[in-house]
């Protein structure tokens, strides 16, 4: 019976490193993704923020002309602030905690915390189109006032 307990001790011991090693390879994979995906949104605020540059240099061009930007330049506010909040949501997603032995539970905090940068994101996006929106009948009406009778 000696044997057979040493056998049975030997496959315990083989089983419980390879759960290890599935742990192990899932975390790193848990994390490979939140780095990708923090990667992607971190691109995705930069290039909305050049978005915005660009708005606001549109917005300082008709507000030269005597054109009225107060509604652009409310929706450019929400969107910097929606952006402000995608990034506090990106810094905590890049420290997140991955330590759980159960896969889904890592996984499941990744995609928590990505949907909520995305959700800030989104916003911001809506924010901008409405900003432009609001600049072309903003131009118009300039254009109007300043059309020979």
């Amino acid at each position: 019976t000696m044997h057979i307990m040493q056998i049975r001790a030997n496959m315990e011991a083989r089983k419980a490193s390879s759960t290890e090693r599935r742990v192990e390879m899932q975390r790193g994979l848990a994390k490979r993704k939140t780095d990708n995906a923090a990667r992607v949104i971190r691109a995705v605020i930069g290039h909305l923020e050049k978005i915005i540059l660009r708005i606001e240099s549109r917005i300082a061009k008709i507000k030269a002309t005597g054109g009225s930007t107060v509604e652009s330049e409310a929706y450019i506010a929400a969107a910097k602030e929606d952006l402000v909040v995608a990034k506090l949501a990106l810094d905590a997603f890049a420290s997140i905690d991955l330590s759980s032995d159960k896969a889904s539970e890592n996984f499941e905090r990744v995609r928590a915390a990505a949907a909520e940068a995305k959700e800030h994101i989104r916003s911001a996006h809506q924010n901008l189109m409405m900003a432009v929106r609001s600049l072309k009948g903003a131009r118009a009406s300039v254009e109007a006032s300043t059309t020979p009778e």
